[in-house]
């Protein structure tokens, strides 16, 4: 391999390292080698050359990016050339770090100390890999899936130096485009050969795709036997095991088993998170959002859902608390957090725009629902919506999650609709986290929100037929689904007043409800319709309670 005509970038923050780095290079012919102390100089070097070898050591300074970071950011961005090939070095060979590098997926991973003979010899095995496999990495880089699969295809052939790597590639691609058949044609002739750990690992994935739970957790147990610090093996059979009543606790052991041996990966963290939720297991999701947070803050993945996200874990928590004094200890960490993220600079360079006291409007109105006081939820709810409204030209998606989990609690259900129908208008993109809160909120509340709709609106077609004690029947049940609805305490005011101007001498106990339907929306911000419902019968309504 020739070195002279190779551009390389170093990325350590030990300069004598570093220079020692740059000193083998050079010997070893490069004369074109550039030296970085830090990822986010080399990132923003890289927006301007590329490079034609990458060397970059793990662990590249405390609250900056790490190697792990540095790599990913380079890929998505496409800051490399598809040719170019990437090592990752680190001192530090404690398994869940190896794992973790391993998982990135770096053209090579060394080990601190090494020779120059080593460096060499994994240069050159991993340039060499590069040439022969370029075509595919050329298409995947176009985003052309169906020419990396041809390229696949035509380089896996028998008796090839990368057949494997190449075969590797092509079932990743047939899992993206669900062609789940050509992969188990490729995957099963590996069974009754010498056993080859990816190809049972990649084959218990294809079953678990395929929804053949049983012989994903038998493959990925033979796995296992080949390799007991497998922490993919585990991701498999946890999800496999996951949903099923008599394995709940198995898939929640499993995930936990995965994350021990290799802690790493936010795509696990995100698994773990929804395996938690579906076993109850709420103290594990917040550990895994928390995660989620501190692994992408400083990644080309960054987004403020996920802070959100572990402020929300952890009033998730509390929610499900078996006694007052735990369920108080998470309100009080939720509320910690979020006070600490009025000064956390990493927030407010992720995203300018976004407003940590709306958000904290937001939790204290599901705190104020938790704890049961339900008009000061609302309170907290009407006015983070307004807020959010006069702030905003479109509805920034990290205030939904939350939000529609309070118009839910309170029985808004006409404005968590509204909501709903918004972000699927704009096709918003929401992390896995949100997704599933929303989902559930729906699932969770969706009887309750029929019975609501069925008395609302069988009421409203009473009092338009004149029958008004019957209609006020009909407002009642639907108030006892939704205690603080704006839009039911108006049509029961309404139909009280009918009551009341029918029966000359008044009714005290009438009047009594009627003075406290008034008291539940006459302190809250109103939408422009209730606001002209509540003017159109506001004098009248006067007469009776002053």
């Amino acid at each position: 391999m020739i070195y002279a005509d190779k551009q390389v970038l170093i990325v350590e923050d030990q300069r004598p390292f570093l220079l020692l780095l740059r000193g083998l290079m050079n010997s070893m012919g490069a004369t074109d080698v550039v030296t970085k102390s830090s990822a986010e100089q080399a990132i923003s070097l890289c927006r301007r050359q590329k490079f034609d070898i990458v060397i970059a050591d793990l662990h590249l300074g405390s609250d900056k990016k790490n190697g792990y970071e540095f790599i990913e950011e380079l890929r998505v961005r496409q800051l490399i050339k598809p040719s170019t090939i990437f090592l990752l070095i680190s001192a530090d060979s404690a398994r869940p770090v190896v794992l973790g590098s391993i998982e990135r997926r770096p053209d090579d991973y060394l080990v601190k100390p090494f020779s120059q003979a080593q460096l060499k010899s994994r240069i050159a095995r991993a340039w060499h890999k590069r040439q022969y496999m370029a075509p595919i990495y050329g298409a995947l880089f176009k985003n052309d899936t169906s020419a990396a699969i041809a390229a696949c295809k035509s380089l896996a052939v028998e008796g090839s130096p990368y057949q494997r790597s190449c075969e590797q590639m092509l079932v990743q691609l047939y899992w993206n485009t669900n062609e789940l058949s050509a992969a188990l044609a490729i995957l099963t002739p590996y069974e009754d050969k010498k056993p080859a750990l990816w190809a049972y690992l990649a084959l218990s994935r294809t079953y678990l795709l395929q929804n053949q739970k049983e012989r994903a957790i038998e493959v990925a147990r033979k796995v296992l036997e080949l390799n007991r610090f497998s922490a993919e093996a585990y991701d498999v059979i946890a999800e496999a095991q996951n949903n099923t009543p008599e394995a709940g606790e198995m898939a929640l052991e499993s995930i936990r088993h995965a994350i021990k041996l290799s802690p790493f990966s936010l795509s696990r963290h995100f698994t773990a998170c929804s395996i938690a939720r579906d076993n109850n297991d709420y103290a594990l999701a917040s550990e895994s959002s928390h995660s989620i947070w501190h692994l992408s803050k400083r990644t080309v993945h960054q987004s403020i859902v996920y802070w959100c996200g572990y402020i929300r874990s952890i009033l998730d928590v509390a929610e499900h608390a078996e006694d007052k004094r735990t369920r108080n200890r998470y309100q009080q960490e939720a509320i910690l957090v979020l006070q600490r993220g009025k000064f956390d600079e990493t927030l407010s360079r992720m995203d300018e725009t976004f407003s940590v006291d709306i958000f904290e409007q937001v939790m204290n109105a599901r705190i104020c629902s938790l704890d049961g006081k339900m008009l000061d939820a609302k309170r907290n709810l009407v006015q983070s919506q307004s807020a959010i409204k006069k702030q905003y030209e479109n509805y920034p998606p990290a205030y939904a999650p939350d939000s529609l989990k309070v118009m839910y609690d309170l029985g808004e259900y006409d404005d968590a609709q509204d909501l709903i129908a918004l972000l699927k208008q704009r096709g918003e993109d929401l992390d896995p986290n949100s997704q599933y809160l929303i989902a559930s909120e729906l699932e969770r509340s969706a009887e309750r929100q029929r019975e609501y709709a069925t008395f609302n609106r069988k009421g409203i077609q009473l009092y338009q037929e004149g029958q008004f004690e019957q209609a006020k029947e009909q407002f009642i049940l639907a108030q006892q689904l939704a205690p603080v609805n704006t839009g039911v305490a108006l049509n029961l005011l309404q139909c009280m007043l009918k009551i009341l101007h029918k029966n000359t001498k008044g009714e005290p106990a009438l009047i009594k409800e009627c003075k406290r339907m008034y008291k539940l929306v006459e302190d809250t911000p109103l939408q422009e319709e209730h606001a002209q419902k509540l003017a159109d019968i506001k004098d009248e309504l006067f007469s009776y309670i002053q």
